[in-house]
């Protein structure tokens, strides 16, 4: 059975090029003038993939993007204008679109688009639940689970993608899942973090002599950029760039859009770019850490990496995993936690993430025998606050205490408007997270742009 494609194109003469190709390509294509054409014909169609416009005649095409994903949120919308806006780039992706297309494009960016939106198709069966393993990550949790569904989803687009979280190995991991989920696979993918060099160092490590009208005429292939072409790179830390430096990034993007270099259809264009920051990349650019336009241009797609601490049960299942290899490479008999300590993994702060949680089980495991991790095989060192030792608050006094200062904090609101109730709420919750918006969003239960929103509101 053929795939089938929505395609919306007000222009006669570009309708029935798309529509030939398409045809010709073994697609099954039902055509549109407009938006509101479109809608009807969607709502009647098995249509996995909807061409379109950005300026329709009689529909915004913001608002035609809402609309058809809505009406099906597994649909891929992929975008197709003259007009290069930034702005409207993000604007569309942010609404639910695939991919953003820039006319005059050729047969193949067009058709591997498709191919690409098609494959990101892949459903929950991707990620083996009973496995919990997925491109070097370990975890099955519904937390877990949400990233590697968003990694499926973002893959295939050729688009930036700007990760947040507070740990730098994790968030390496995540840049290469997507690398290795994408398309540009078989392409390199290069790391580059500028901690720690001088704004001219960064520049010779970034880009040397990389002159992106002529991609691959008189590259310094020692450069970062040059050795990513055709793949992936990934940009540790975006704000410990230097000014000048994410001014020049900033411009190097522009024109290699403008050229039509950055789809990387043939493997030889402007590298993909996958970037990340561990403080809140909003409060990076009302501090001015970051290139106004370079944010605009990075800030497409997200992905919020989860630290250790987040996983819940988590935790003790990456733990177990841990524990399994240092028995067998340490030749131990190690199988498991004791309660209390699977516990008191659950409840700590773990500040040194999965690198914490590996060292602390390499000690053990090399100290001790024995089958089951218990209290006693805890380094000193270790923090074991929480649990009923002597000193700490625990047990009925510990409850007693919290719920006196909950009840404290609810008799603060009582009086006032449900607007500034929801203000502290909000901004306690920000607080608490140490300023991370999206990990307040989380434990809220909205999204981060919600909170946005309501930042601004208020």
């Amino acid at each position: 059975m053929k795939q089938r494609i929505l395609l919306i194109e007000d222009t006669a003469t570009l309708q029935m090029v798309y529509s030939a190709n398409l045809t010709s390509a073994g697609y099954a294509v039902d055509v549109a003038s407009n938006g509101s054409e479109g809608l009807e014909l969607f709502r009647n169609s098995s249509a996995q993939v909807v061409i379109m416009d950005m300026f329709l005649p009689d529909i915004d095409g913001i608002e035609a993007i809402k609309s058809f994903t809505r009406i099906n949120p597994q649909a891929k919308i992929i975008v197709i204008t003259s007009n290069g806006s930034v702005t409207r780039a993000v604007e569309a992706m942010r609404a639910g679109a695939f991919d953003f297309l820039l006319k005059p494009l050729s047969d193949e960016r067009l058709l591997a688009t498709i191919s690409s939106a098609l494959v990101s198709f892949e459903t929950r069966a991707d990620v083996n639940l009973e496995a919990g393993s997925f491109y070097g990550f370990t975890g099955r949790g519904p937390v877990m689970q949400e990233m590697y569904r968003k990694i499926i989803r973002v893959a295939p687009s050729f688009a930036p993608v700007f990760m947040t979280g507070e740990c730098d190995i994790s968030k390496e991991t995540c840049a290469d899942a997507i690398h290795s989920r994408s398309n540009l696979n078989e392409h390199p993918f290069i790391t580059y973090s500028g901690r720690d060099q001088s704004a001219s160092e960064q520049e010779s490590a970034l880009f040397g002599g990389f002159q992106a009208a002529g991609i691959t005429e008189q590259i310094d292939k020692k450069s970062a950029l040059a050795k990513s072409c055709g793949g992936s790179l990934y940009i540790n830390e975006i704000s410990n760039l230097a000014p000048l430096v994410q001014l020049k990034l900033s411009n190097l993007l522009r024109e290699a859009s403008q050229n039509n270099q950055s789809s990387n259809v043939e493997g030889d264009g402007f590298p993909r770019i996958i970037c990340s920051t561990s403080t809140d990349p909003y409060v990076l650019l009302e501090e001015g850490k970051i290139n106004k336009d370079l944010f605009y241009q990075l800030h497409i797609l997200t992905i919020y990496v989860p630290c250790l601490h987040e996983l819940g049960e988590d935790i003790v299942f990456i733990a177990e995993k841990i524990l399994a290899k240092l028995s067998i490479s340490e030749q131990k008999s190690f199988v498991g936690f004791s309660d209390e300590v699977s516990a008191l993994f659950m409840s700590h702060d773990w500040p040194g993430d999965i690198n914490q949680l590996e060292n602390l089980l390499h000690k053990i495991v090399a100290r001790h025998d024995g089958t089951i991790v218990d209290m006693d095989m805890l380094p000193r060192e270790f923090d074991t606050s929480g649990l009923n030792f002597d000193g700490d608050v625990t047990g009925e006094n510990k409850n007693r205490i919290s719920g006196e200062r909950s009840n404290s904090a609810i008799q603060q609101l009582i009086g006032l408007p449900l607007d500034e109730v929801e203000r502290k709420i909000i901004e306690a919750t920000i607080h608490s997270e140490g300023g991370s918006i999206p990990k307040a969003a989380g434990i809220l239960g909205v999204a981060p742009s919600t909170i946005y929103r309501k930042i601004t509101k208020h």
